[in-house]
C-alpha cells in the first residue's frame, strides 16, 4: 500500500511542477502591416518630369531643381531622385558610367543581383531597376532616360543597418511603388 501511495505521491509532484513556463517558446516572427497605396500624381514645375508616387507611405521632398527624395520615414526608407539633362550622347554616356560605378560599388557587398529591363518606345521611356540581395545600403538603384535630353537616376537607401531578411518586406513594398513611378512617368520640357 505504501508502494501505491508513493506512486501517487511522486505523480501527483510531478503533475504539479510541470507548468507552461517550463516548455520552449516557439519563435516569433516580425509583422509589419504596409498602408494600402494611395497614388497622387506628382508635377512639381522644376522638375522635368511628372510621375504617381504613394501618398499613404512617402512625403516628397524637393532638395533642388535636380534633386528629390521620397521619404518613407515609417519604414526608415527613402528614394532618392536625381535629374539630368542631356544635350549630347556624351552626356547621356557619362551619366550611365557614373551610374554603373555606384551600381557597382553596392554589387560587390550584395549576395546577387537582379536586373529588370523597362522600355516604352512610345513615351520614350527606357531604364533599368536592378535589385542587391543582401545587407547593402542601398538595394534597389534604378535609372531611366529618353535617350535624348533627360535622364534620371534613383536610389532605395536605408536610414539605418539592417538584416536583409528583417527589411526585405519593406524593400518589395516600396519597389511596387517605384515600379509605378517608372510605368506613370513622363517627360516634360522645362
Amino acid at each position: 500500500m505504501s508502494k501505491i501511495l508513493s506512486f501517487f505521491l511522486i505523480f501527483f509532484i510531478f503533475l504539479i511542477s510541470c507548468n507552461d513556463s517550463n516548455l520552449p517558446k516557439q519563435s516569433a516572427f516580425l509583422r509589419i502591416e504596409f498602408p494600402e497605396p494611395n497614388y497622387l500624381f506628382h508635377n512639381e514645375l522644376n522638375l522635368p518630369t511628372d510621375f504617381y508616387y504613394n501618398s499613404n507611405a512617402a512625403m516628397i521632398g524637393l532638395a533642388n531643381d535636380s534633386q528629390l527624395s521620397i521619404d518613407y520615414s515609417n519604414m526608415n526608407l527613402s528614394i532618392d531622385l536625381s535629374f539630368n539633362n542631356l544635350n549630347n550622347q556624351q552626356r547621356l554616356e557619362n551619366n550611365l558610367r557614373d551610374f554603373l560605378l555606384i551600381l557597382d560599388t553596392h554589387s560587390k557587398k550584395s549576395n546577387g543581383v537582379v536586373m529588370r529591363e523597362y522600355e516604352d518606345k512610345n513615351k520614350r521611356k527606357f531604364g533599368k531597376i536592378f535589385e542587391m540581395k543582401g545587407d547593402v545600403a542601398s538595394p534597389i538603384q534604378f535609372y531611366i532616360t529618353d535617350s535624348l535630353s533627360n535622364f534620371m537616376k534613383g536610389s532605395l537607401n536605408l536610414k539605418f543597418k539592417s538584416k536583409y531578411d528583417s527589411i526585405f518586406p519593406s524593400i518589395q513594398y516600396v519597389k511596387n511603388d517605384i515600379i509605378v513611378l517608372f510605368e506613370s512617368l513622363n517627360w516634360r520640357s522645362k
